[in-house]
């Protein structure tokens, strides 16, 4: 059985116990056996099948079904409805049987290979005599992934081009449409089969769009969804190899391992990277594979959510990439970085309480790993391994802004995340979406291709349902207290559900590899009482990382506390805050690049700066020039500043300048800002190896700095589980 931590000497079961349950399933097993350990039955269904059975006989205990390893091939999503709850303080456990992995797959095998005799029209020349075709399985429609054994095989992809157009706003009158070099883009027949990914005019979004027309004169193309935004150049030359290309069709047939679908055909095109395909290529069913669905009453107050399901010890793998609606404009999540309450998830809790995802692996597929929509409490997704996946890892997504508050106090704890977003590079690793009360907490996040955590309510105020996420505004609750002014955070704060959320002790390092203006921890347009704290987010040397911890646009009343912000390039900003926010007792550390602002970036929104409170922090750099304060204006000419803030008893030290923090002392003293901060070595363990606790006689210490045990972040073996309730932990 996976098992991270090496925890197996936790679990106070004997060998025996730890192999004893209800029912049994096996990849050789049938469904017409009794579900026993030497007559099995064959899938998940029919164990579910089995518990319900047993339910209704008046047993009122836990449940549990073992799986035993081998391949288990899932069709059609296994749905587990209110039928399928536990009593009353008991759990219903499907597992892996002990030291096994059971594997689900919704992957089925192509076969009947044949080499092409002749190549296809459009085929490129390198690729004439390498290319092998094969039917479409039954059982599989439209899909957009496909795997070799453990890999997901890369989709046939042209050439690199820049849209002509260079954008003079966000959007355009038709989001549809853009204009390509001469040669980009050729008409053809079947196009709905060719899609264009692109990274429109805003570079922390892309889009994956079907095309609908081609006219090559004109260089004119149209694309059957809507962009997130205009379908144009980005405006900060980001992608200077091009920001746009094309899937999916022959001429892009150039290299070994890449594949093509024709759904008019209904045949598959690989050039293999051996002598022929092989028997382990599959394509997949499904996207989502597990769904636990309660009893939804979305315009009601009240929904029935299933209870007590632990799913534990299995493998989701070879899942399809999810695709957008053509009408999906306003349903998206923030800037389209996920789709509202839509099956985008290999699991999904939809209407969930007391469940749990427990030491499962998600790898290797084109959907996300898990979701959680809805009405979802007190649920707890502990100890998973998410990589290679081609959208989020973990998504949290409530109803949107109104009364019905119901997506709340979920542990999120020890999950380790890395290599996410692999085909939507735009998808966090964490992503909580009007969501609040919730334990962020202990998990490692690493190589991912954007932001690592991000806490969201953004929302255009929109009753057209236009705008980002306008069609989720519950408009019959929220009435018409927001009518006299939309952009006043205090008047919309009370719809806005992510809140009290507590973003503790997470590792994050090699984010932000890809896109652009993203962040390690990212707060926007979400409630109060936010708690981002004793975080350790290093070594993030890409040039396009932001800021360390960001709270954008719209986002007040936020605690930003005792975190280590060490190594970070980009704009080698650490905290940026619009608004009324705290900054108290982090270390700000060795900036890779020069920052672009400064170490602490104050912008303005409707809502000042002013009352932030930016106290006990260590600025500490090796570069002489480093920039300390960003104190930015906005377009009407409001300036954040730090003589709004209660800014005090911080400590800076260059080690290349030693003039450099009193310069800026005394800069700010002139405003009465920073009368009892310092200018000293805060005399760190080791600054250079990361070691930045401070030693005894640090002048850190008089300030009332205490340090921070990095051996309790992230996946340390420091960190491993605690009896302890999830609100004493944060306490501490």
């Amino acid at each position: 059985m996976f098992c991270p931590f090496g925890l197996k000497g936790v679990v106070a079961e004997t060998a025996s116990e730890s192999m004893r349950a209800d029912f049994y399933v096996a990849p050789d097993g049938n469904d017409s056996y009794p579900g026993t350990e030497k007559k099995p039955f064959a899938t998940l269904t029919r164990a579910r099948d089995g518990v319900r059975k047993l339910k209704k006989s008046g047993s009122n205990r836990d449940f549990r079904v073992l799986l035993r390893g081998g391949t288990y091939r899932i069709h059609k999503t296994v749905v587990f409805s209110i039928q399928d709850s536990a009593s009353d303080g008991h759990t219903i456990t499907y597992a892996a049987y002990p030291d096994e992995t059971p594997v689900l797959t919704p992957g089925i095998a192509v076969t009947d290979w044949r080499k092409l005799d002749s190549p296809p029209k459009g085929l490129p020349v390198n690729a004439h005599g390498s290319v092998w075709t094969a039917p479409v399985p039954d059982g599989v429609q439209r899909f957009r992934t496909l795997y070799d054994g453990s890999r997901r095989l890369p989709r046939a992809r042209s050439e690199g081009f820049r849209p002509l157009d260079e954008a003079k706003a966000w959007y355009s009158e038709d989001q549809h449409v853009f204009r390509f070099p001469k040669g980009a883009l050729r008409a053809r027949p079947n196009l709905s089969d060719v899609e264009m990914v692109i990274v429109p005019v805003a570079p922390w979004t892309m889009n994956i769009l079907p095309l609908e027309s081609v006219d090559e004169e004109a260089q004119s193309a149209r694309t059957a969804i809507p962009g997130s935004y205009s379908l144009t150049q980005t405006r900060f030359g980001h992608f200077t190899s091009g920001s746009a290309w094309i899937e999916n069709t022959l001429s892009a047939l150039d290299q070994p391992g890449e594949w093509v679908f024709d759904s008019d055909k209904r045949r598959i095109y690989l050039w293999p990277e051996g002598d022929n395909p092989g028997d382990g290529i599959v394509a997949p069913a499904l996207t989502e594979l597990i769904r636990v669905e309660g009893e939804i009453d979305y315009d009601g107050p009240h929904d029935k959510p299933v209870k007590g399901l632990v799913f534990r010890g299995l493998t989701f793998t070879q899942a399809d990439r999810f695709t957008w609606d053509k009408d999906h404009t306003g349903w998206g999540l923030q800037h389209d970085w996920e789709m509202f309450d839509r099956p985008t998830a290999m699991v999904r809790f939809r209407g969930a309480e007391a469940c749990a995802i427990e030491q499962c692996h998600f790898v290797n597929s084109g959907a996300s790993a898990i979701r959680l929509d809805l009405h979802c409490r007190k649920n707890r997704i502990d100890g998973n391994v998410i990589e290679h996946v081609g959208g989020v890892g973990i998504l949290l997504a409530g109803y949107g802004p109104g009364t019905k508050d119901v997506n709340q106090q979920n542990l999120v704890t020890r999950n380790h995340i890395h290599h996410v977003g692999e085909l939507y590079w735009h998808s966090p690793a964490i992503f909580v979406w009007q969501s609040g009360d919730n334990l962020i907490g202990n998990n490692l996040i690493h190589n991912t291709p954007y932001s690592a955590i991000v806490v969201s309510g953004r929302i255009v105020w929109d009753k057209k349902g236009q705008g980002e996420c306008s069609r989720t505004i519950r408009w019959k609750e929220v009435g018409e207290v927001l009518e006299p002014d939309r952009r006043d955070w205090y008047a919309r704060e009370p719809f806005l559900h992510s809140r009290k959320n507590r973003i503790f002790r997470n590792e994050i390092h090699n984010v932000m590899e890809v896109m652009r203006d993203g962040n390690g921890v990212y707060i926007s347009g979400a409630g109060a009482g936010n708690i981002v704290r004793e975080n350790f987010i290093h070594n993030c040397p890409s040039r396009h990382f932001g800021e360390g911890i960001r709270c954008d646009d719209d986002q007040h009343e936020t605690v930003i506390d005792r975190n280590v912000l060490w190594r970070l390039g980009g704009y080698a900003t650490f905290v940026c805050i619009k608004g009324k926010n705290q900054v108290t007792g982090n270390v700000f550390a060795s900036p890779l690049t020069p920052p672009k602002r400064g170490m602490l970036s104050l912008e303005p929104t409707s809502i000042p700066v002013e009352g932030s409170i930016i106290q006990r922090n260590i600025f500490y750099t090796t570069r002489k020039g480093d920039k300390v304060y960003y104190q930015g204006k906005d377009d009407f000419g409001r300036r954040a500043s730090m003589s709004e803030c209660e800014a005090d008893l911080n400590l800076y030290h260059n080690t290349e300048d030693p003039e450099w923090g009193n310069r800026h002392l005394a800069t700010e003293r002139g405003y009465g800002s920073e009368m009892q901060s310092l200018a000293a070595d805060p005399l760190f363990v080791n600054a250079a190896e990361g070691d930045l606790n401070v030693i005894a006689g640090s002048p850190a210490k008089a300030l009332g700095f205490t340090s921070i045990n990095l051996g309790l972040i992230g996946l340390r073996p420091e960190s491993r589980p605690s009896k302890q309730e999830p609100q004493t932990i944060i306490e501490q």
